[in-house]
């Protein structure tokens, strides 16, 4: 009985938890292209990066450390926010004595 009332009790929290999480999702678009991303754009579009590409025989540098940029700034957060809590309910409840 016990396991049962862990399980329902998980199965509530992940499921608000993740339509929680997604209706934050749109927010987090946002502040994300406004205050992270546009900011840090400016650097990929320099002249610099042209001729190191000419260097590197048309290797396209720049794009590749963008998607980088990227993916830490955006994707990385994102899903952190919306599954370590999940993490850490399910070890505190499966767990606790």
């Amino acid at each position: 009985m016990r396991k049962l009332y862990k399980f329902i009790n998980s199965f509530f929290f992940i499921s608000f938890w993740l339509i929680f999480s997604s209706y934050l999702q749109k927010y987090w678009n946002i502040f994300h292209w406004e205050y992270i991303y546009l900011n840090f754009r400016i650097i990929f579009d320099k002249e610099f990066w042209f001729i190191l590409n000419k260097y590197l025989f048309g290797i396209d540098l720049s794009y590749w450390l963008e998607e980088l940029l990227r993916f830490l700034s955006y994707e990385i957060p994102k899903e952190s926010f919306k599954y370590i809590p999940i993490y850490f309910y399910l070890k505190y409840v499966w767990i606790k004595k």
